[in-house]
């Protein structure tokens, strides 16, 4: 870890070991709530923790908005296949390739109905995209926005034996019982304060600056844990002192 004086903030120690601060492409770049959810969702994607196991066979990625929730959803298929079964070639999940990695829902623009329900099963049981782990991947992105009667259906289809479900929610206490039971639960509610100075103090020492301790203050208070917002407000202040 690296330890870095930070004015009146004291010392700060970071778990981030990245400079990919807009573009993360590894677990190692996101930030979460403490180190045993870190721990938790790695074991998972080494191989550690045996995956799916016992009627679990779902990761929901829950805290506050601009956490990174998505971009790791879409990140997980590949890193799960490279690292816990040693694919070498396993590509980046993003939509344009969903033929070879998985099917993702945005659920904020799907029909709320039974038909986005039909329509996965439908892919599950006729869409020959397995990967060489022959698993299936969904990633299901703010599940919170299905009906109670949806989720409910979710839940059953959940009982795919060959399927991982990837689900992103800002707020766990919407989903389903059923839907929550078969999930390990990975909370990433943001940095502390103490670690997102300690971020701004090194983008600004990347980019040759000098930040005030009460500008960084001001950002970090009004990002209020989304990491989008506290990266934009930091470029600011980043291009202010550049001028």
């Amino acid at each position: 870890m690296t330890t870095t004086n930070c004015g009146q903030f004291g010392t700060a120690v970071s778990r981030l070991e990245t400079t990919n601060y807009d573009s993360p492409t590894k677990l190692e770049d996101f930030y979460f709530s403490n180190d045993r959810e870190r721990k938790k969702l790695s074991d998972i994607v080494y191989g550690r923790k045996k995956f799916p196991y016992a009627s679990v066979n779902g990761i929901l990625l829950w805290g506050t908005f601009g956490s990174g929730k998505t971009t790791l959803a879409r990140l997980l298929p590949s890193l799960i296949e490279q690292h816990a079964y040693a694919v070498s070639d396993a590509k980046p999940f993003f939509a344009s390739d969903a033929k070879t990695m998985g099917h993702f829902i945005d659920c904020r623009n799907a029909q709320r109905g039974s038909e986005t329900m039909k329509q996965l099963e439908k892919t599950l049981n006729a869409l020959c995209f397995y990967t060489k782990n022959r698993y299936h991947y969904v990633i299901l992105d703010e599940v919170d926005n299905l009906t109670a009667l949806t989720q409910r259906t979710l839940k059953s289809i959940m009982n795919e034996k060959n399927a991982v479900f990837i689900l992103t929610t800002n707020y766990a206490n919407r989903l389903d019982g059923g839907v929550f039971d078969r999930c390990h639960w990975i909370e990433m509610s943001g940095a502390s304060d103490e670690e997102l100075v300690l971020l701004a103090l090194r983008i600004a020492n990347e980019r040759g600056v000098v930040l005030d301790d009460n500008d960084i203050a001001d950002v970090v208070q009004r990002s209020n844990g989304s990491m989008r917002r506290f990266l934009n407000g930091i470029d600011d202040l980043v291009l202010e002192a550049e001028q």
